[in-house]
This record gives structure tokens, C-alpha cells and sequence, in this order.
């Protein structure tokens, strides 16, 4: 399975803090059965958008080159790809702009994109229309945590229909979020408005990287190729900087 959403390297988040809690972390995807990690620390350090505390892309490849080398000493079978967990806001469109910020894979052609928490800008939309003109899908992280999604799906619907994409956390769908997040979930997934599942994995008590309980869940409400195809032929694609249809 491939997990292409997960705060895994640390020290640059809310994710782990030493580098032996990430490695703990790789131990359990490994466990769950995981292969491939896309690590995607926010692009703010405290999720605050904060131009002073912006983790770099400097800075994310380094530390992702240190923790391949700690893999490899560990003798953890894990691969781990760039990738950044982007807000929406001017000052990460600037960055974007000025090509400081990782897209998933440093491919340039997929960007995790997570929307304010309780409100859409208005300008959402002609926002997600300039990125693919440039080449740029953007992947909606977690919408079924977002309040207005949550009363209004039909808004998610607006953006698929733009080219954007859609990614559900794993955690959601098992209840962890609470049960009415559970529920949005399984709407969404019924909806056909869910393409990817991913972690989104802070640690390994509350929000660990696990998926296969999640995609024996979504197997029940879309069938088992359907739910693999969310871990696996879809984030297959999106790494590899290929076209989504």
C-alpha cells in the first residue's frame, strides 16, 4: 500500500518529535503493510501561516534524506517520498509561486491542498482552475473534517468537477474522529466523491500510519478493487506524475 498523506518526519510539526518516534511510525506501516510513504509536513511548522516558521523544501528534503539513511540503518523496508501538506492561503500561493513549495513527489504535477477549517474563500474555485492551468492538480485533504462539506458535500462535488481531487483519512471512516465524522464519510465514499486513502498519520497512539483496517471498511461500501485501487493504482499514479483518468 502507499500512503500519501503522513507527518512523518520529525521536527517540523505537530507530527513526531524525535527521530525515533518517526522511525517507530515506519515501523508500523511496515506492520500494517505499507510500502511507500509520501511525508508531508505542513507547509507552516505550527500550522499557523507564519512566513518565518515555513518549512522549505530546502529544508523537508533534507530531513528526508537523513531519515532514509536512518531506515536504512534500521534495516526498515520503508520508502518515503517528498511532499508538503499545503493551507490555502496568499502567502503558500506566493510560495508556490516562487517554487518553494513541494508538491507531491517534487513532481510538480499533484499538491495536497487543505482548506481553511470552517469556511471556503471565495475564490476557491478560480484558485483550483489557475493550478491546473499550470500543470497542477490539487488533492482536498480530509473534507469529510470540514464543516461545510459536511452540510454542503455538494460544494466537494463543485470542485471534482474542476479536475480537483479528493483524499479521506483513515481514521475518519473507523470512527476516531467521532461518530457524525464517520458518517459524513461513508456519504462521501457512497457519493463517489472519495479518490484517495490516506493516514494522515501525527504519530502512533492517536493518529498512527495505518490503512488496511480503513480499506477493509471502505471494501464494504465500494468493494474490494475499488478500495485497494485507493491505497494502491491511484497513488501509484499520482507519484509517478501521471494523468488521474
Amino acid at each position: 500500500m502507499i500512503d500519501l498523506h503522513c507527518h512523518i518526519l520529525p521536527e517540523l510539526d505537530d507530527g513526531p518529535k524525535t527521530w525515533e518516534e518517526s522511525l517507530d511510525m515506519a515501523r508500523r506501516a511496515v506492520d500494517d503493510g505499507i510500502q511507500v510513504v509520501v511525508a508531508t509536513p505542513h507547509l507552516f511548522k505550527n500550522r499557523r501561516v507564519e512566513i518565518r516558521e515555513t518549512n522549505s523544501r530546502e529544508l523537508i528534503l533534507a530531513t528526508l534524506e537523513e531519515f532514509r539513511q536512518r531506515l536504512r540503518d534500521a534495516a526498515i523496508p520503508l520508502a518515503v517520498l517528498p511532499g508538503c501538506d499545503v493551507p490555502l492561503s496568499l502567502e503558500a500561493m506566493d510560495l508556490l509561486e516562487a517554487g518553494q513549495v513541494l508538491t507531491i513527489n517534487d513532481g510538480q504535477r499533484y499538491l495536497l491542498l487543505e482548506l481553511p477549517d470552517t469556511a471556503l474563500p471565495p475564490a476557491l474555485e478560480s484558485i483550483c482552475f489557475r493550478l491546473q492551468t499550470k500543470g497542477l492538480t490539487p488533492i482536498i485533504t480530509h473534507p469529510e473534517r470540514h464543516m461545510l462539506f459536511q452540510e454542503m458535500p455538494e460544494k466537494l462535488g463543485r470542485l471534482l468537477d474542476l479536475g480537483c481531487l479528493a483524499q479521506l483519512t483513515a481514521g475518519s471512516l473507523l470512527g476516531n474522529f467521532g461518530r457524525r465524522v464517520a458518517k459524513i464519510s461513508r456519504k462521501l465514499v457512497k457519493q463517489g466523491y472519495i479518490h484517495i486513502l490516506a493516514s494522515d498519520a501525527h504519530n502512533n497512539r492517536s493518529r498512527p500510519p495505518e490503512l488496511s483496517q480503513a480499506v477493509q471498511e471502505m471494501a464494504r461500501l465500494v468493494g474490494q478493487d475499488a478500495a485497494l485501487a485507493m491505497v494502491t493504482a491511484t497513488p501509484e499514479r499520482i507519484i509517478q506524475g501521471q494523468p488521474f483518468n
